[in-house]
């Protein structure tokens, strides 16, 4: 009896010791580039009966639609506790580190600008991230909601902002050790490290070609002709393409769109509530 409690506890301990890699991928966000050796960094959360999964991000490219932020209101907490004001440069995501600083791209003209996530929200995989309003103004993003892309480019700084009081006091982080802190524009001072930089590029140019819906994505041909029978009320058709690794699918896809507005229209038609795999696709 000796030698089967040694041997469960030699086997117990070799389990420990082995790391489990979560398999579960978010709902219906095709959109974006994820590596399966990423870690869980929040519980699995549920909203509206759909699932979400923040990780620690090694990387991360999304293109969908930008709502100005509605749920919070100056001086309220965000998810991490830091006091939110509509002309700091914020957002809400399902499922990037909080914080995380994002490139965020407004698709109609090619304006950047950095983007602090501090702030849960923006939960769907068309409508992709929310946004302050001093975002809104600086990219020129229609009021309505504009086309983006959002890039990760830094994740888990080692301060927040949680003790600060006004929106003066929330643009500069005093005793924040300098070695940990995250370099903008190659400068830092010692009494005052800026958080609102926005590094806004102007380029003035659309950087697609046409728009659509991307209603689902599969295997096989006969499959998406069955959605594209469902959809006869709009211009839809199949989109046939191989991927990197040379598996070939079939998209159904609704477009082109002349612009974002008549593609958020036609989001708020009950035909798309059905379909859990949308998306924005860009040629």
């Amino acid at each position: 009896m000796k030698y089967t409690y040694l041997l469960l506890i030699l086997l117990l301990s070799k389990c420990t010791a082995v790391d489990i890699i979560p398999l579960a991928i978010e709902d219906g966000n095709k959109n974006r580039n994820i590596s399966l050796i990423e870690k869980y960094i929040e519980d699995p959360y549920q909203v509206n009966g759909k699932w979400f999964y923040p990780r620690d991000f090694k990387s991360y490219v999304e293109v969908g639609i930008a709502e100005i932020e509605m749920d919070l209101n100056n001086g309220d907490l965000t998810t991490n506790k830091e006091f939110f004001h509509n002309e700091a440069f914020s957002g809400s995501h399902r499922s990037l580190p909080l914080p995380s600083i994002l490139e965020v791209t407004n698709l109609e003209n090619g304006r950047t600008t950095k983007v602090r996530v501090n702030n849960r929200g923006a939960y769907s995989s068309t409508y992709i991230i929310n946004l302050s309003s001093g975002v809104f103004k600086e990219l020129n993003l229609n009021s309505g909601g504009g086309l983006v892309k959002i890039e990760l480019i830094n994740t888990n700084e080692s301060f927040i902002l949680s003790e600060t009081r006004t929106f003066e006091e929330e643009k500069k982080v005093v005793e924040a050790p300098i070695s940990d802190v995250v370099v903008i524009d190659n400068e830092i001072f010692s009494s005052e490290v800026v958080t609102n930089v926005s590094d806004m590029q102007t380029i003035e140019k659309r950087q697609y070609n046409e728009i659509y819906l991307n209603i689902a994505t599969f295997s096989f041909f006969e499959s998406a002709k069955i959605v594209l029978d469902e959809l006869s009320n709009f211009k839809a058709k199949v989109y046939n393409m191989t991927t990197n690794g040379g598996t070939q699918i079939f998209k159904v896809l609704v477009g082109p769109y002349e612009d974002v507005n008549k593609l958020i229209n036609d989001l708020k038609d009950d035909t798309f509530k059905k379909y859990e795999d949308l998306s924005i696709f860009l040629i």
